[in-house]
């Protein structure tokens, strides 16, 4: 026992000999750091905020720096940085970014996430030491998408929906908010693929889901929040291998139809109580018909399953209920102006319209390679060779080969087109033709549509409490700037004259290939 004490003894008298033998020659130079306070007290700023979603919040506080307070931000931005992010305060369920709101102190931001609890962290960063101060507050947000004018658009190659609400597409609103990128924010990505249709589902008003489609993709989603409610692969009973989507639609008898790699689906919610989303996309229609237009109307007869259009064949096809086929149409009566099984044009645009009672006709720009034409339809006609209507020739109207867009009124004999950045009314019964607005030079019409909209469950041609056709929306893009606007007016319900003192302009989307009125009701 005292030899091991004697040794312990020994290794730490050596110990204690190494180090004071230990000298430190190092050449250091030390630098005196900032004191940096963000002062948050006396000023009205609160731990934890609550508001509604796309509000704008400001957060003002004080800072101070070596106890001197900071007034003129842009003299020190050499020296500090300022960053405000959110981020979810929860685990679990969807997985959202981490997003950068503002670089300047003074945040003054709208919040474009979803509702629920996130963090938000004010950091001021020294860009020499990049030693960071940090201030987190605590960001409650409400749900408020509601009823107003949908945009449907392309960014660099992916799909998104934009919302506009002022005084002309929502009774009672004060103020004009415009809401964009609404599936990126609620859900973390845009759609993939260039966009093709935004509708609501043909599901009764308790279900009301937002049905949106790209060219790669198809998604259902809650009307109030845009969270993903059903996938692509959640909306088939059996799921194509294929993504390859080309038309969209709901029609008047409670039906849902899409285009998918050349072959139409069909669900059906006439079918048992199909109360909400537990009918699917059923197997594609037989047929020998060769590539179909991106096209499907939206009133058709109730014993239809689909009308679409041979575009290689150059045709209109349909399938009775429950046939599972797709066919030829049956001879028209003599007053048909045109033949749906030897149509011999190509589609351009279609929009349904006048008259409205209470099912609406059908109105198609088709072409060839010399000619222009107006088409009137009636795929709503419970007599299968009633279905052709008018033809009107088009062919000498201005700027005719350049038509982007179209929209039929349904309150009078008038279509209105789009061709370059020029917007014109066309008043078929009495051939006349009236250039009535014009957009900015660098910018394209690329959608046109009248304030209106249809559901099943509300019935007719449903339009806005603000008045039937009483505006219209214009879509351009600028193909240098790649800045989608729409522009609104105000337009003679009779005789499609625009009044060009009434224009309103929204900005901020990318190139829009659709519109169309999302509702609560």
């Amino acid at each position: 026992m005292k030899r091991l004490t004697l040794y312990i003894a020994l290794i730490w008298v050596s110990f204690v000999a190494l180090q004071s033998c230990y000298k430190d020659k190092g050449n250091y130079t030390y630098t005196e750091l900032d004191k940096v306070l963000i002062d948050t007290s006396n000023l009205g700023i609160q731990a934890t905020y609550s508001l509604d979603r796309y509000d704008t919040l400001t957060i003002a506080p004080k800072l101070f720096i070596n106890n001197q307070e900071i007034t003129d931000f842009e003299s020190i931005k050499s020296q500090y940085s300022f960053t405000w992010s959110i981020y979810q305060a929860v685990t679990g369920g969807t997985v959202y970014s981490r997003d950068t709101l503002s670089h300047n102190f003074i945040l003054r931001a709208p919040i474009s996430k979803p509702a629920g609890t996130w963090n938000l962290v004010l950091s001021v960063k020294n860009n020499q030491t990049l030693v960071e101060a940090y201030q987190k507050f605590s960001v409650e947000v409400n749900e408020a998408i509601s009823d107003g004018w949908a945009v449907l658009y392309e960014k660099e190659g992916r799909t998104d929906v934009g919302l506009i609400i002022d005084e002309r597409s929502k009774l009672g609103a004060t103020k004009t908010n415009i809401f964009t990128d609404l599936i990126k924010s609620s859900n973390g990505e845009s759609l993939e693929g260039k966009p093709i249709s935004f509708l609501h589902s043909a599901t009764p008003l308790n279900s009301r889901e937002v049905l949106v489609a790209s060219q790669k993709d198809l998604q259902a989603y809650n009307h109030t929040d845009f969270a993903s409610l059903f996938q692509f692969h959640n909306l088939f009973y059996s799921v194509p291998s294929i993504r390859n989507i080309q038309a969209l639609s709901t029609n008047n008898n409670r039906k849902e139809l899409i285009i998918n790699n050349n072959e139409v689906h069909v669900a059906n919610f006439t079918l048992g109580n199909a109360l909400d989303r537990t009918v699917y996309f059923g197997p594609s229609l037989l047929g020998n018909n060769g590539e179909l237009a991106s096209w499907l109307p939206t009133f058709i007869a109730q014993s239809y399953d689909a009308v679409v259009y041979d575009a290689s064949n150059k045709k209109f096809l349909y399938s009775v209920s429950n046939s599972m086929r797709l066919t030829e149409l049956p001879e028209q009566l003599p007053t048909a102006e045109w033949d749906p099984n030897n149509v011999g044009l190509d589609l351009v645009a279609s929009d349904y319209g006048f008259p409205n009672t209470p099912l609406a006709n059908e109105y198609l720009i088709m072409k060839n390679a010399s000619e222009t034409y107006l088409l009137t339809a009636n795929f709503a006609s419970p007599v299968a060779n009633a279905i052709a209507q008018k033809k009107y020739n088009m062919s000498t109207l201005p700027q005719v080969s350049n038509i982007s867009a179209m929209a039929a009124s349904s309150t009078g004999a008038y279509i209105l087109y789009g061709a370059e950045n020029n917007l014109y009314t066309f008043r078929y019964q009495i051939n006349e033709v009236e250039n009535v607005w014009t957009a900015p030079a660098g910018e394209k019409i690329t959608c046109v549509k009248f304030l209106k909209f249809y559901h099943t469950a509300v019935g007719a041609v449903k339009l806005t409490p603000l008045g039937v056709n009483e505006y219209i929306y214009v879509a351009t893009y600028n193909e240098s700037t790649k800045e989608g606007k729409v522009y609104n007016l105000k337009i003679n319900i009779t005789n499609g004259v625009v009044d060009k003192t009434s224009q309103k302009q929204y900005t901020g989307f990318g190139r829009i290939t659709d519109m169309g009125y999302k509702w609560n009701l």
